[in-house]
């Protein structure tokens, strides 16, 4: 059950409106927690509520900051908004992603070069930007009590260590963050900062689902992939926000440089 584990602690979740981050972001609130809910817009697919909104009506502490994760001047004025509204950052949670290939993969001689392009902007170039522009920050900064100044929590993929036909700009970006966050970790480790990253299987998301079809219609597809998982059932956003929540704690103050895999047991294999 949710406690404090993040009592007070400033968290800054990309790709906060929706899935996995919007979950995150809640998994968050619960501990105690208090926000910035960053994304390119403030309402996720099949929202009503931005998250923002839905943290306060529960009375939680968030604010949304509108931003590009490619874009470096973004970077600098979501942090400079964060420190001015809570005088520190404790959290990165690097989550926001694409992957435009989800409902069309093409195999590599008929990839389209610009969203291949697309895909290492975002899900890497993203998170090479807000490691770094956070790493900054938390150097100004002295350490919470357990030692730490900083906690960065990148979000791969399964695909991070294995192939996917037809993914070739998801699968190359992922791969990059799961392998960019050991270093991360190697380069801040002395400073009192931790970078560890969560690999994601299948789960029930608006990507996964833009993939499949509704999973909850046990579509053909759907349960072609089901029947892959050794757990045999989809993952759900909240094992993902629980894992985000590890990861950010005290708890894990001597973990750094891993790659988490929560994916029922595909990686297993």
């Amino acid at each position: 059950m949710p406690g404090q584990r993040l009592l007070n602690r400033i968290a800054i979740v990309t790709g906060a409106s929706q899935g996995i981050g919007r979950e995150v972001c809640n998994q968050f609130f619960e501990e105690g927690a208090l926000l910035v809910c960053a994304d390119i817009r403030p309402l996720g697919q099949g929202e009503t509520l931005s998250t923002h909104e839905w943290m306060a009506q529960k009375g939680g502490k968030a604010i949304f900051f509108r931003m590009d994760v490619g874009s470096a001047d973004d970077w600098k004025a979501l942090i400079a908004k964060t420190v001015e509204e809570y005088g520190r950052l404790d959290i990165i949670v690097n989550n926001a992603a694409i992957c435009l290939e989800a409902s069309n993969p093409q195999p590599i001689d008929e990839v389209d070069e610009d969203a291949f392009d697309a895909h290492m902007r975002v899900n890497a170039r993203g998170v090479f930007l807000g490691s770094k522009y956070a790493v900054k920050q938390f150097k100004t900064q002295e350490p919470q009590p357990c030692g730490v100044r900083g906690w960065i929590v990148n979000f791969a993929s399964m695909v991070s260590h294995m192939g996917m036909q037809g993914l070739t700009g998801y699968t190359a970006s992922k791969g990059a963050v799961a392998a960019m966050t050991k270093t991360i970790a190697l380069d801040v480790a002395k400073q009192g900062i931790v970078a560890n990253c969560i690999c994601p299987g299948f789960s029930q998301t608006a990507m996964l689902e833009n993939a499949l079809g509704s999973v909850g219609a046990l579509s053909v597809a759907a349960e072609a992939v089901k029947s892959s998982i050794p757990r045999g059932l989809f993952g759900e956003t909240i094992d993902h926000g629980r894992a985000a929540v590890y990861l950010a704690s005290d708890d894990a103050k001597w973990v750094t440089g891993i790659s988490l895999n929560v994916d029922g047991g595909i990686s297993a294999q």
